[in-house]
């Protein structure tokens, strides 16, 4: 691109992904393109997901536009409307209109959406015969609505049901005729579909299943639909919703390769190196697409890779669905009809149904009818391919996380942190087309604080959408960036990145990072290169830098260091002399067996360190903190091992080794579990004979019991198996991510194989995790002081 001279972006399309598309260049290199818009409908880009609230009356045509055309000018994207492009040449780079305009382009994106498929039945041309597919459907289907004839709808998918629903809910006499043998045949079993059935019926809508339409029938308007067995039907609305296709015509035209969709790469590039193409009319590695959540992500891939960045690359991944009909609660996600192993649950009475459908350990697929809470945690587990084995018995049965939030009144705060109530988030996802939870969390703060709401945040989001909510695995590490965790670390290893400031650089980051990404990178590089990295102590969270817990007044809490809890007389005084000269306000003993001082000033903590003479208890950081201990058997009737010792050991080995997240560990020498070993991060529990590890326990945001990690005999055992845990942790998890999450998410059983099993990566492991150790002592090799640097 030769000096400030824009190259010319031509969108041919102006929908949902489209729309998706315009607004990631902008976002990604909005001084790169000058844009033009073709849309052949004379509206602006909006959100079909929603047309069936159309047809029931609960939105306005106009409130589903996803931009204003204000919003076009404001970005410097010029858009014509009702302007089809029917042709395309290749050789001078230029598309045309039907009114025979030409218009320029460096870099073109096929955006042409689909078609509905209209099978080649005799009278489809017949008034009152119409698809459903977009805005001018519904008006059509509107119009032969107020007519109050029965209406028959050709197709049982989903979109042919959510059309069903609508429509009577308008008071018409609805039937629905499927050629399949069951409803959704795609999504459901032979249970689930059968009470999918009953349920419509009950609704007053009609159900032929093995029934073919081959004729519409009437003069000069529909009067019947005739079937393939002879017999026929009285109506006067045909609604044809049997599946899509991809509008490749204009592609086709044009010489771009196409089978069943515009064949493109894993970057969204056609065979023409100049033209990409997004959405529902691509055909990637043989698949085709018809829901919101890849197609968003194609736009995002597409966007990534004109801007000049190429770090992107699409990755199809399993759709979840969710019928919108009111009344009608199902949930769909996967394959759960192919597959042998499968947990089931079904109350007749109650008509509640759940499958969960099992290939090798792993989810392949779930369908919940009547109850459906459990869907975004399950499909979650099926997008990771977590190992599941070990969780069979309470997969259906889970603590149940969020309410229903058809039940829950707009005024009632979802976020509590945030202060965000159901009605506001609702309106963001309606106002703002937002989709995803991380959309809802950028635009209104919800979950993004503690995440315990995140549960009900998405039930929210999937109660406004119906199907258009797909939860998505591949999350962005923050809002600074599009980059998720796994495309950060492939790029630092790749690329040798050694630095915050050289990730930053190489991924094109927007700005200088912030509270969220920072210290995640800097905790990645760190983990990627122990040896030669160069670790960013401004990066650090302030409470790891001040080496103290700032407080709500900005004053901060100092927690000197006393392994295992236990201390003595002389650092008991000095602890009450220094915090009586200082005038500390508040003296308070910790959960973790520790004594806070709490209201020390910022200026006055060097000083309060310096008196001490104690090292920080690291009581603030995202590491390994404290281990909590009982008296064991030195002193405990009741004791069997000797807790204090283990757990004052553990503590010199581990403590304030970087973690994902805040660890605590405990030590309690009976099964009687004084120390609360049960609800840590990692606990020990003694036993005649040895010794006991509970991993990924929680006794704070949510309450989860350990899972038993294994039975050790000795001391040194049972150090070397808690340092391959810990660094098999340090590895895998997410930065941010607990270990209670964790443990769950990758399985026990693939955590005792990974880290205890072999006992080759046993001792690898343990060793990494005491170069870490050695790595961190010397990084605060001066822990008596803070430091206390700049933005600190």
């Amino acid at each position: 691109m030769a000096g400030n001279k824009r190259e010319r972006l031509v969108v041919v399309g102006n929908g949902m992904a489209a729309n998706a598309f315009i607004e990631e260049v902008l976002k990604a290199g909005p001084e790169k393109y000058s844009i033009t818009v073709f849309g052949k409908e004379g509206r602006p880009g909006y959100n079909r997901v929603l047309l069936s609230q159309v047809l029931t009356g609960e939105k306005e045509p106009g409130s589903l536009a996803m931009h204003d055309p204000e919003w076009y000018a404001e970005n410097g994207a010029e858009v014509r409307q009702s302007e089809k492009i029917v042709s395309i040449k290749r050789g001078s780079r230029k598309v045309v209109t039907e009114r025979g305009l030409e218009a320029g382009y460096d870099k073109l994106v096929l955006a042409t959406g689909s078609l509905p498929v209209v099978p080649g039945i005799e009278g489809r041309d017949l008034p009152g015969v119409v698809s459903f597919r977009d805005l001018d459907d519904c008006e059509r289907i509107l119009a032969h609505a107020r007519e109050g004839r029965r209406a028959v709808v050709i197709g049982g998918g989903l979109l042919g049901l959510e059309a069903a629903g609508a429509l009577r809910s308008l008071g018409m006499e609805v039937l629905v005729v499927h050629i399949m043998d069951r409803l959704m045949e795609r999504q459901l079993d032979g249970c689930s579909a059968g009470l999918l059935m009953d349920a419509l019926e009950e609704m007053g809508i009609g159900v032929l299943l093995k029934k073919e339409a081959i004729a519409f029938e009437g003069h000069g308007k529909l009067e019947r639909v005739r079937f393939r067995d002879g017999s026929a039907i009285e109506a006067g609305l045909a609604v044809v919703s049997i599946g899509v296709r991809p509008n490749i015509e204009l592609a086709l035209e044009a010489g771009i390769y196409s089978e069943k969709g515009v064949v493109v790469t894993d970057t969204m590039q056609t065979f023409d190196p100049s033209v990409y193409a997004i959405g529902e009319c691509v055909q990637h590695r043989g698949e085709t697409f018809g829901l919101v959540a890849p197609v968003f992500e194609q736009a995002r891939v597409a966007a990534n890779q004109l801007v000049g960045d190429g770090r992107r690359s699409f990755r199809n991944s399993p759709v979840s669905a969710r019928l919108k009909v009111k009344g009608i609660d199902l949930y769909s996600a996967g394959r759960v009809s192919s597959v042998e192993d499968s947990i089931e649950y079904f109350d007749r009475r109650s008509r509640v149904y759940k499958k969960v459908a099992l290939e090798d350990g792993r989810i392949a697929g779930v369908v919940l009818f009547g109850e459906s809470s459990l869907g975004p945690s399950l499909f979650e587990l099926l997008l990771s391919g977590t190992d599941v084995s070990h969780r069979r018995q309470d997969l259906l049965f889970g603590e149940r996380k969020a309410e229903e939030a058809a039940r829950i009144p707009d005024d009632a705060v979802v976020c509590g942190c945030k202060g965000v109530t159901k009605g506001a988030i609702a309106e963001a996802v309606r106002s703002k087309g937002l989709f995803t939870r991380e959309d809802v969390k950028r635009e209104t703060g919800a979950s993004s604080s503690c995440g315990g709401c995140a549960p009900l945040v998405e039930r929210v989001i999937e109660e406004t959408l119906g199907a258009g909510f797909q939860p998505s695995f591949r999350r962005a590490l923050c809002g600074c960036t599009n980059y998720a965790r796994e495309d950060v670390l492939r790029n630092i290893r790749e690329k040798g990145l050694k630095s915050v400031a050289e990730v930053m650089a190489a991924l094109g980051w927007e700005g200088v990072g912030c509270d969220t990404c920072r210290p995640a990178i800097n905790y990645y590089v760190m983990m990627a290169w122990p040896e030669s990295a160069r670790d960013d102590l401004t990066s650090r969270l302030i409470n790891e830098r001040a080496r103290a817990n700032v407080q709500k007044d900005g004053t901060f809490s100092v927690v000197p260091r006393m392994h295992g809890g236990v201390t003595t007389a002389r650092e008991l005084k000095k602890i009450a002399e220094v915090a009586e000269r200082h005038n500390v306000p508040l003296l308070k003993l910790t959960g973790g067996q520790r004594i806070a001082l709490i209201g020390v000033p910022r200026e006055g903590l060097q000083e309060v360190w310096k008196e001490l003479d104690m090292p920080s208890g690291h009581a603030y950081a995202k590491a390994v903190r404290t281990a909590k201990t009982c008296v064991g058997d030195r002193f405990c009737r009741y004791g069997t091992q000797d807790s204090v010792s283990l757990g004052i050991e553990m503590e010199k080995r581990f403590g304030g080794i970087p973690m994902p997240a805040k660890v605590k560990l405990a030590v309690s020498g009976c099964p009687r579990n004084c120390a609360e070993s049960g609800i840590k991060d990692l606990g020990v529990v003694g036993v005649l004979g040895g010794w006991e590890i509970y991993a990924g326990g929680c006794g704070g945001i949510e309450l989860k019991g350990g899972e038993k990690l294994g039975h050790f005999k000795t001391q040194d055992e049972i150090i070397e198996a808690a340092a391959a845990f810990l660094q098999l942790y340090r590895e895998d998890a997410d930065y941010g991510e607990r270990t209670f999450r964790w443990v769950v998410r990758k399985g026990i059983g693939r955590i005792r194989e990974e880290a205890l099993c072999d006992e080759k990566k046993r001792k690898a492991l343990a060793e990494k995790l005491e170069a870490a150790a050695r790595a961190e002592k010397e990084h605060w090799a001066a822990d008596t002081e803070p430091v206390l640097m700049k933005g600190a």
